[in-house]
Order: C-alpha cells, then sequence, then structure tokens
C-alpha cells in the first residue's frame, strides 16, 4: 500500500541528483529536509510489513481493519504522496518549460515547508503504532497461501514471442512441436493484428507447409450463427469437389465430415478479431488434435477471453502469447530503477522470476530474457492489487467506474468508450498506455484532451491507435520519458519536437519512415532508445552539441546515414540495425562501423533496388571485436562470409536469413569461430557444400538449416562438437535425410527433420 510512497522517495533522490532538472540554489535545502524525512518514515514502513499485508488482504475482502490507527496513518501517507508529487512536478515543469534555472517562488517554498511539516505529523503518529497480533498475521498468512493454491488454474503453457514474424514462423511455434497449437497475437502495444496475421497465413514458407488453410473473421452480431462460421471453415479447407455433397447435410453432420477430413491433413485456421467465447466453442469441436503441427492463429479483442479458454486436451494443446513492447525500458521510464540502467531492471526481472511471480519462457544465447509470462495463479491478484492501492486505474479492472481517480497511471484497453471518460481522471497523470485491441484513427479531440489536460506525463503509449499526422502540442509534453505513437504519414522529426522533449529515454514510431531529422537531435543527451521502420540522421552541428553517450539502441538506421563521425558520436551503442541499400553504401559502411566499439548486436537488412547484383563485400567491413549478436537478410552475398565472420572473437549467434548468401560452399576454417553458441542458416536455396576445419565452433548448442535440398553431408567436424543439442533440419535431399536417421547420436545432438513425417 505505500509502494507510491517509496517511489516517491526515489523520485527525490533524483531530483536533488540533477537527474530531472537543475535546481535553483534555493529549492535545494528545502526538498533535502523533505527527502530526509521520507527516507526516515520509508525506514519505519519496512518494519510494518506484515501489518500493511494485512490491513491490504483485508481492504481487499472488504473487510473491518484489525488496526484502524495503521489503514488512518496509510491514508496520510497516501494523501502526503498525492500532494508531494503534485508539488514537485509542477515545479519542475516550470523549470523545464523556461529552460532556465528558475528561482523558487514563495507558492512553491511554502507548499515544500506545509509538506515538510505533514510528513513530521505522520512521523510522530508512527512512533505510537503497535504491531499487530503475530497469531492474526500467521493466520491470514496461511489464508493467503491457500487462496493462491487454489486460484491457479489448469496450467498452460503461455509462451510470449517478442521478434514477431521472426518468432512466430520459428521453431517454438509455426515449426514447432507436433502437437495442436494456439497462437494468439495481441494487438497491443502499436501492432495492427490482422495485417501481422495476414503476413503469416499469406507467406509462401506457410503455404507449403501447411496442407490447408482457412481464414476466419468473427462477424460483430449479438446473434452468434455457428452454422454459418461452419460453413466458412468447410469452404476454406474442403476440396470445392465435395462441397456439394456436404453444404446440404445438417450441422452435426458437417461436424463430422469435416472432423474425419481434417484427420489426415496439417491444417492452419486463422480467427481474425476474436472478441465472444462463442467463436472457440465452435472451432473448438471440430478441430482434431492429429499430432502433426497443425495450428490455430487468432487474433484477440479482449485479452480477457484468454481466461475463458478450455481445450478438450489440456496437456496437449498449448496456447501461446505474441505480446509486444518492452517492459524494462517503461520501468526506467516510470523511474522504478534507480540507476535508469536496463541491466538493472533485468536484474529485478530476474528476482520476480526467482520469488515465482513470473515466469522466463524464452531466453537469449547469452542467457538474458527474451520473453516471459506471469503464471495464472498471479493474475488475479495483479488486476486487483494495484487497483486497491491506486497504483494504476484502468477501465478493463473496474467496468464500473469506481477507479480510483487519484492514480497516477492509467491503462486504456476497451474499445473506444474508453477516452469518452477522461475528464473524470486525475490531470496529474503520469502515465498513459492504450493497449487498443484494434486497429483504428484516433479521435482528433481525443488527443486535444491528452495534451490538454495531461501536461505532466512521463510516459505516452497510444498502442495501435494511428494518427493520421504529426499531432500539435506534443511538443509541450516536456516531461516525457517515453514516447510511442503510430504516425505512417510522418517522414520528418520537427526540431519543435526535439529541442522541447529534451526528457526522452524513449522514442518510438515503428511506423514512421524518417528523411530528414532536425540538428537539435544531437541535444536529447537522455536518449537511450530510438525505434522507427527507417531514419536518417543529420550530421552533428559541431558547437553546442556533444555526442549522445546513453543512447543504446537504434532500429532502423539509414545506411546513408552511417559515417564515422555520425556513429562515432554514438559511443555506447549497443544494439543497432541498418536498413536500406547496403550495396549502395558499401564503402562508407565497411569503414564506419568499427567505431562502435560498445556495439554487441547488429542487423543488417538489405534493401537495393537490384538485389540480385549486390555489390556486398564482406571482406572489406571493419566489424567491431564487441559482437555478441549478428545478422543479415537480403544481402545475396556471393563470396563465401565465413572467413570473415569466424574471425570475430565474441560472437555468440550469427542468423544468415532469407537471400543472405546465394553462393554453393560454405568453408569454416580451422579454430574458427570460438564462442558461436547459435547459427541459423535460412533459405540458402543453392548450398551444396559446407565444410569445417579442427575445433570449428567448439561451443555450437544450436543449429537451424532450413532449407538443405541441395546439401548431401554436413561436415564431420560437426559430430565432435559436444555442446550441440539442437539440431533442426528442413527439406534435406534424401540422402542427407537417410543419414540423419541412421546417426547413432541423434538424440544427443537434438536432430529433428522437417516437415514432420518426411
Amino acid at each position: 500500500m505505500h509502494i507510491n510512497f517509496r517511489l516517491f522517495s526515489e523520485r527525490l533522490r533524483r531530483v536533488l541528483a540533477g537527474e530531472e532538472v537543475t535546481l535553483p540554489d534555493a529549492a535545494k535545502q528545502p526538498i533535502q529536509n523533505l527527502h530526509a524525512e521520507v527516507e526516515i518514515v520509508t525506514s519505519w514502513l519496512s518494519e510494518f510489513e506484515d501489518d500493511i499485508s494485512l490491513l491490504l488482504f483485508e481492504k481487499m475482502a472488504e473487510e473491518e481493519s484489525h488496526d484502524p490507527d495503521l489503514a488512518t496513518v496509510m491514508d496520510e501517507i497516501n494523501w502526503f504522496t498525492y500532494e508531494s508529487e503534485k508539488v514537485i512536478d509542477t515545479f519542475i515543469n516550470s523549470i523545464t518549460q523556461q529552460k532556465t534555472q528558475s528561482s523558487c517562488s514563495k507558492d512553491i517554498f511554502d507548499a515544500l515547508q506545509g509538506l515538510q511539516s505533514r510528513i513530521t505529523d505522520i512521523k510522530q503518529r508512527m512512533q505510537q503504532l503497535k504491531h499487530m497480533d503475530s497469531k492474526i498475521i500467521d493466520r491470514i498468512k496461511t489464508s493467503k497461501a491457500e487462496a493462491g493454491i487454489s486460484s491457479s488454474s489448469k496450467s498452460r503453457d503461455t509462451v510470449g514471442l517478442d521478434d514477431r514474424m521472426e518468432d512466430i514462423m520459428s521453431c517454438s511455434n509455426i515449426e514447432g512441436p507436433p502437437q495442436l497449437s494456439v497462437v494468439a497475437i495481441l494487438d497491443s502495444i502499436g501492432l495492427d493484428k490482422t495485417a501481422f496475421a495476414g503476413e503469416a497465413y499469406n507467406s509462401s514458407y506457410v503455404k507449403h507447409y501447411f496442407d490447408c488453410h482457412a481464414w476466419i473473421t468473427e462477424p460483430y452480431s449479438n446473434e452468434y450463427d455457428a452454422d454459418q462460421i461452419l460453413d466458412i471453415v468447410i469452404k476454406f479447407l474442403m476440396p470445392s469437389s465435395r462441397l456439394s455433397e456436404i453444404m446440404d447435410k445438417n450441422y452435426e453432420m458437417k461436424k463430422i465430415i469435416l472432423h474425419e477430413y481434417l484427420m489426415t491433413k496439417r491444417y492452419l485456421i486463422v480467427i481474425d478479431d476474436v472478441w465472444s467465447i462463442d467463436m472457440w466453442d465452435v472451432i473448438q469441436e471440430i478441430l482434431p488434435d492429429n499430432q502433426n503441427g497443425s495450428r490455430v492463429l487468432i487474433t484477440l479483442t479482449d485479452i480477457r477471453i484468454i481466461i475463458s479458454f478450455q481445450f478438450e486436451d489440456g496437456e496437449n494443446m498449448r496456447l501461446d502469447l505474441v505480446p509486444t513492447g518492452g517492459p524494462l525500458r517503461l520501468w526506467i521510464a516510470e523511474g522504478f530503477i534507480p540507476d535508469n540502467s536496463e541491466a538493472t531492471a533485468e536484474s529485478y526481472l530476474e528476482q520476480l522470476i526467482k520469488e515465482g511471480f513470473v515466469e522466463a519462457k524464452k531466453r537469449k544465447a547469452g542467457g538474458t530474457i527474451n520473453t516471459c509470462s506471469i503464471p495464472g495463479r498471479w493474475r488475479p491478484v495483479l488486476h486487483t492489487v494495484p487497483y486497491m492501492v491506486e497504483f494504476i486505474c484502468s477501465p478493463f479492472m473496474d467496468p464500473k467506474g469506481k477507479s480510483p481517480k487519484k492514480a497516477k497511471r492509467l491503462n486504456a484497453v476497451e474499445r473506444e468508450g474508453d477516452f469518452a471518460c477522461l475528464d473524470d481522471y486525475d490531470s496529474q497523470l503520469h502515465s498513459l498506455l492504450c493497449c487498443s485491441p484494434e486497429t483504428r484513427h484516433l479521435d482528433p479531440i481525443d488527443w486535444e484532451k491528452f495534451c490538454g489536460m495531461f501536461k505532466l506525463l512521463r510516459v505516452l503509449d497510444l498502442g495501435s491507435l494511428v494518427l493520421i499526422q504529426y499531432p500539435s502540442g506534443i511538443e509541450n509534453l516536456f516531461l516525457l520519458r517515453y514516447l510511442k505513437l503510430n504516425i505512417p504519414s510522418l517522414n520528418s522529426l520537427p526540431s519543435s519536437l526535439l529541442s522541447n522533449l529534451l526528457n526522452l529515454y524513449t522514442l518510438d514510431m515503428p511506423f514512421s519512415y524518417i528523411d530528414h531529422t532536425a540538428d537539435e537531435f544531437w541535444k536529447m543527451n537522455k536518449l537511450r532508445h530510438l525505434n522507427f521502420g527507417s531514419i536518417t540522421l543529420p550530421a552533428h552541428p559541431g558547437k553546442f552539441c556533444g555526442s549522445l553517450e546513453n543512447l543504446n539502441f537504434i532500429s532502423a538506421l539509414h545506411p546513408c546515414c552511417c559515417t564515422e563521425d555520425i556513429l562515432g558520436r554514438l559511443p555506447n551503442l549497443r544494439n543497432l540495425r541498418i536498413r536500406g541499400d547496403l550495396s549502395y553504401n558499401q564503402s562508407l559502411l565497411s569503414k564506419s562501423l568499427c567505431r562502435l566499439s560498445c556495439l554487441e548486436s547488429l542487423k543488417l537488412a538489405n534493401e537495393s533496388k537490384m538485389p540480385r547484383l549486390s555489390k556486398i563485400v564482406l571482406a572489406e567491413y571493419l566489424f567491431p571485436h564487441s559482437l555478441t549478436h549478428l545478422s543479415f537478410s537480403n544481402t545475396d552475398l556471393m563470396d563465401d562470409p565465413m572467413p570473415t565472420l569466424e574471425k570475430l572473437p565474441l560472437l555468440q549467434v550469427l542468423k544468415l536469413k532469407q537471400n543472405s548468401y546465394s553462393g554453393r560452399k560454405l568453408t569454416c576454417g580451422s579454430y574458427g569461430f570460438p564462442n558461436l553458441k547459435v547459427l541459423h542458416l535460412k533459405s540458402m536455396l543453392w548450398l551444396e557444400e559446407w565444410t569445417m576445419g579442427n575445433a570449428a565452433m567448439p561451443k555450437l548448442e544450436c543449429l537451424i538449416i532450413n532449407p538443405c535440398a541441395y546439401l548431401k553431408k554436413m561436415p564431420e567436424q560437426l559430430w565432435y562438437i559436444k555442446s550441440l543439442n539442437k539440431f533442426d533440419c528442413w527439406w534435406p535431399q534424401p540422402e542427407l535425410r537417410q543419414k540423419l536417421r541412421e546417426f547413432e547420436d541423434k538424440e544427443q545432438c537434438g536432430i529433428q527433420l522437417y516437415p514432420y513425417g518426411i
């Protein structure tokens, strides 16, 4: 119940350290005094953890408190936190707008003095508090533990996927285990769920992999027609020659016929925009799990529908969630992480995993967490507790409209009605997140409300809501740290935006392709994460601007601006994706990448106008030796890339993706790739020969080749790598397929041949 108070204490520390604004001298001492008193109360609160937990439990159960004195003190602390945040927000915003040190006005000084007096009173009240009877606390703890166990629902493997299309096509999903799997796409953070599902559905690979396909859009109707849905599925999945004999049958007979037909087929069914459980009830009845890799892909209108899914065989069916977004960056923007470090944020996440509140579903080669999920037994608590302690408000958590209006965070997850009640929420709002279930254009009136009412926003994420043009007024949200917008028409970043939003940590516009960026970009010293469909950075203006030492992630940078001067002014960049005509910019790129001495992950995506005439010469590239992850796509390399790449001493993951190499031979020299753990060779359609020298890739754990239609044998040295435990081979040539089937250490190496049944 005192989480907001603890966060306020941490915020005062950051304010005094100059992380939010440069304080005028007259304000430093009053804020230091206030912070000292708040720290004392914080330490005292830690001694009452069990008592406060009991108080929260009683509040959730709507029971009378065993300790009304503690309840009164906690109410006073919540009021104090709210009023204190308002004073500090107003003060900092006034300084930020003026962009100069402001004097500490009498109103602000008086307000700080009033807060000082209030926290002193709270200290005195706390000194008189007594702990509750330990027997009562123990009894409550026992009942809470039992409630946690009993509330856990049937186990379902909820696997989050972070890399969008690449992961949904990976071996954990489309190409994954043989049992029927349901993949749910949550259109939550800037993702057009229908377009995303359509990209998977229409891909040539999916069309080839599955025997039959169906696309169903659920009708928005109160009168649900199950027979109509069944007819749609039959028309998509079954041969047209059989339709005349089937369509005249009754509902039950049609289900039986379709079920029997699907028993011999690997099928993919996409259900777009599921908004009621009725749709799933019908689909479930007609889908057999024939253990051959069939899949159902659904896009969700309401995330709560997931909870209602009941499977005929819960042990054999999996539910895979596809979330998006960066929670660690949100934590930092919210001020939850003391040193604003993603490494610290990840250590917090690891602690949550250790305690059982979160499950790590997928880790990267280096061990860092890629995707995670929340166990079902904790979801009711996580929906209730933040609401009860006024940490966050949401129409989703409060359908009756009784949300705590003083909460600093608003999470809008419903449809258009969510923004109609914005007037009910506190103008001191710090975070506005919109997990919209649908892609639609944002009403300009709603945008005016955002900018007019919530001038103290630190986090603004409008998810998949589309803005027709650059939104006026956004430059007045001076305190923003995290900004995510969907503006497809935007092709320029104006100086008014960049010069005013100097507190930004994350600027995320994945559907915008920026041709021009104002020089003021180089003044954004706090910027850490930059994500666009493509962005061209300006040349450094020289005077009055330095390097962007906090920037550690850029996607996707246009190669034309990858000069030695620009990259040299990004000294701590760790993750970089470059997208554009790499062939045309060969000379520029090959010499400048070495300036990024801290770079760990590099993705090169070529978009040449004439890709088959690629002039990319990898041997000329001066890659930084710090690289641990490297991927190529559409580069159409003519020369074997291995002799160049095997020299990178720290490389752990290498992905040669679609159309990355057009040659027929790969040669890995002796002792090459000393730290490589993951190797993906995809769409190397003409690869015929692969050789490895002694002690090459000694730490390789995972190898994926898809396809390898002309490769007749694997390197003999491969089988001497003791760490190899996963080898997925797609469409192997008959001779190679037989060798792999008969290989005596097949299980130890984790050899899997795809598609199943070949």
